[in-house]
C-alpha cells in the first residue's frame, strides 16, 4: 500500500473524530466476468464527459483546459485523441475503487499536491463555482494507467477537500481480474477515466453510479 501524500490539517481533525474509517472500507463488488463491458471503479455522479485533443488537453465542465501531462506524464500520449469521464465522489458515497477491467498497473504518478486546505471540488456541483482545474493545480492526486489485453485506461484520482491523503493497494505489473479493489481516498474527491475514443460510453451526464456498473463497451 502506498500513501500518495501526508495527511492535511482538516484530515487529521476528521480522524480523531472517526470520520474517515468508514471510508476506508472495501465491499464486495459482484462482476460478471463474461461481460466484455469496462465496469465503473468508482461510485459518483457523472458530472462531465469530454474530449481530449490531440495535445493531451481536455476541457473541464466549466470549459477550464487541463494538460493530462501533469497527472500521468509522457503517459498521455497514448490517450490524445480520446474521451474521458468526470466522476465525482460526494461524502456520501464509497471512497474505494476497483480495477474497470481484467489486466495490470503499468505506471503511477503520484502528485503530492500544494495546498494546506485542499480545494473543495464539491462546490462546482452545490453552487456551480469552477473548481476542478484549481484543484488539479493545487490538490494532491494519483494517475495509475491500467492496461488491459486491447487498450490502456487512465484511473486519476483527484483529492478533495480533506483527500490529501489518496491510497493505492495494488502490484504494478501484477495480473488483477476485473472488480478487484486496488485503492481509496477520504472525504469528497474525483475520478477521471480516459480512454480510447472508439469505445461507447454507456452512462450520460448527470448519471449516479455505483462501482461495478457498465460504463464502457
Amino acid at each position: 500500500m502506498e500513501q500518495a501524500t501526508n495527511n492535511s490539517l482538516i484530515g487529521r481533525i476528521a480522524d480523531i473524530f472517526g470520520l474517515n474509517k468508514k471510508f476506508h472500507q472495501y465491499k464486495d463488488i459482484n462482476v460478471d466476468m463474461q461481460d466484455k463491458a469496462l465496469i465503473s471503479p468508482v461510485e459518483g455522479k457523472v458530472v462531465h464527459i469530454g474530449n481530449i485533443d490531440n495535445d493531451g488537453i481536455l476541457i473541464s465542465k466549466f470549459n477550464k483546459e487541463i494538460r493530462l501531462k501533469d497527472l500521468i506524464g509522457n503517459y498521455y500520449r497514448q490517450f490524445t485523441g480520446g474521451k474521458y469521464i468526470n466522476i465525482y465522489l460526494s461524502p456520501l458515497n464509497d471512497h474505494f475503487w476497483v480495477t474497470p477491467n481484467s489486466g495490470k498497473f503499468i505506471y503511477t504518478q503520484k502528485n503530492k499536491g500544494k495546498a494546506i486546505f485542499p480545494v473543495y471540488i464539491g462546490l462546482e456541483n452545490l453552487l456551480g463555482i469552477e473548481m476542478f482545474s484549481k484543484a488539479i493545480k493545487k490538490n494532491a492526486s494519483i494517475g495509475s494507467i491500467f492496461q488491459t489485453d486491447k487498450f490502456p485506461i487512465a484511473m486519476i484520482a483527484v483529492g478533495s477537500l480533506n483527500v490529501n491523503r489518496i491510497f493505492t493497494d495494488y502490484e504494478e505489473q501484477k495480473e488483477y481480474k476485473k472488480g478487484v479493489p486496488c485503492g481509496y481516498f477520504s472525504i469528497g474527491s474525483t475520478m477521471l477515466l480516459c480512454f480510447p475514443n472508439y469505445l461507447n460510453v454507456l452512462v450520460k451526464k448527470g448519471d449516479n453510479i455505483k462501482i461495478g456498473q457498465r460504463i464502457l463497451l
